[in-house]
Order: C-alpha cells, then structure tokens, then sequence
C-alpha cells in the first residue's frame, strides 16, 4: 500500500501563515526605509504628533519648519527626522510581531508533531486572531513611540539645564554622551514595559486555547528562565537594532571611534534596567498575599 507524503508540521504551518510573514516583512522595510529618511516631511506623520506631546509634557511650543523638523527657538531645540523615534517604532514592531507568536509556536513544540496541535495552530480562528495581533503590533507600536519618545524629548530639554546648574556636566558628562544615556533609559526601559504588557494582552485576548499547554504562560517567551532571564527577549530585540547592526555596518567601514564607549553605556544601562526589573518582580514575588 502506498504511503501519503504528509508535510511537517512546520511547513504546514509556514503555509497558513506566508501571507502573514509576507506583509511583516514588507511593513518592516517600510519601517526601515522611514528610519533613514533625512526629510522631515515623509516624516510628518510622527512627527507631528510627537511634538505635540512633547509640547503638552514640557509646555513649550514648537514650530514646524519645512525639511528640517520641529524647533523651539528659545530653548535651541529641534526635533530633526533623527528625533522622529521610527527605529523604536521599527524595534517595537519586530518585538511584538515576531517574539509572541513564535514563543507560542515554542512553548507548543513538545505536540507540535501532534496533527490535533498543528491543526490547532492553523486554525481559521487562530490565524484570525493572529492578523488581528498583527494589526495590534502596528497600532501599539506607532502610539508607543509617540508616547515615550515625547517623554524622551521633554526630558532631554529641561535635564542638561538642571545638571549645568548643579554643576554635574563635567568633562566625561558632555552633553553627547547624556543625549545618549537619556534616549538609552528611556528607550529600553519602555522597551521593557512594553513587552511586559504586551505579554498580558496577548495572554488574556490572544492566547492559543490548548489544552496542552494551558499551565504555561503563552505569551511569555523564555519564561522557564528566572524572573531575569525572562527580560531576555527586549534586551535580544534592542541589542541587536541598536548594538549589532551598527557593529556589522563599522565592521564593513572600519570606523571604530567612539563605538567602544557607545557600546559600554548602552550594556551598562542595559543590565541596570534588567536589574531593578528582576529586583522588583522578586520584592512582588516574596510579598505575602493579602487575606
């Protein structure tokens, strides 16, 4: 009797979900293309609304100039297109758009020779539910970046001031290497924020109803890590945007000044922030629960 060739189950689901994969990988050169423009008017779309937070969190106002971005005069501020926060948006994109449904892919892997699981997993309700979280990651994304870039660029313009006046800005403080620290904190540790809550939307609206593997937390890739290496998964997503590819990119040019110590800050602030993440998660861990 001639057997049937069946497909595996990862080529089964790669067929379910090539569209899928498709408009992810358009939507990110799209993405890509924006956080190289040099013209703030392709970029008017965030622009715009982030200078208008900004305005709101600083109480200052800024005014448009063509080309160039946002400027408040007084404070010598301008929201140049290199300000506009679209490799975050890029960044927070990928996160979401590929970690969460990857780790769901993962975490079910011990049934996925299962033809029951697979045929879970290529559900028309799953793939519903998985264009639905596609079209989530984009909104989530755009409107995150707007809220902390805004922050961002508030902190930016009032901080140096106050440090100037304390006498802090020292020859090691420039005002680059705080330019740096400041995007750094704020784009990392939101960066975490956002994957944290993104893991309790998708947990609670996302998740993939199995049977199998419903005493684990879906959305939590990495999760049989400790409560630090569950911060493994923003820190792999920043690292590699914001470390590894200017590192391929100086490698292909040899430029290597000043890289070194780029690199240092953004390590250093990186396990600072996964520290006071891990540090609070164990004081909520080891808090008695309340009768």
């Amino acid at each position: 009797m001639k057997k049937t060739k069946q497909n595996s189950p990862i080529i089964t689901i790669w067929k379910k979900y090539r569209p899928l994969c498709a408009a992810a990988g358009i939507l990110t050169l799209i993405m890509y293309y924006f956080s190289k423009s040099n013209d703030a008017d392709a970029l008017l779309w965030i622009l715009t609304p982030t200078a208008r937070w900004a305005g709101i969190l600083s109480g200052i106002s800024f005014t448009y100039l063509p080309h160039q971005g946002y400027v408040n005069h007084f404070h010598e501020f301008l929201i140049a297109p290199s300000c506009s926060g679209s490799r975050f948006m890029l960044l927070t994109f990928l996160m979401l758009a590929i970690s969460f449904p990857v780790s769901d892919f993962l975490l079910s892997e011990g049934s996925l020779c299962d033809a029951a699981q697979t045929s879970l997993i290529c559900s028309k309700n799953r793939i519903r539910k998985e264009y639905l979280w596609f079209g989530f990651c984009i909104l989530f994304a755009y409107a995150a970046t707007i809220f902390v870039n805004g922050i961002r660029i508030a902190v930016s313009i009032f901080l140096p001031v106050r440090l100037e006046k304390w006498l802090l800005m020292d020859n090691w403080l420039t005002p680059g290497k705080l330019h740096t620290l400041i995007g750094t904190i704020s784009y990392f540790t939101f960066l975490c924020v956002i994957y944290l809550l993104a893991s309790s939307i998708r947990r609670h609206l996302f998740a993939l109803p199995d049977k199998t593997t419903s005493s684990l937390p879906l959305s939590c890739p990495f999760s049989f890590f400790t409560a630090y290496g569950r911060m493994l998964v923003p820190v792999f997503w920043y690292l590699l945007i914001v470390l590894a590819a200017p590192f391929i990119k100086r490698l292909f040019r040899r430029e290597w000044e000043g890289f070194g110590q780029y690199a240092a800050s953004v390590l250093c602030v990186c396990l600072a922030v996964c520290g006071i993440f891990t540090a609070v998660r164990q004081v909520k861990m080891k808090k008695p629960p309340q009768s």
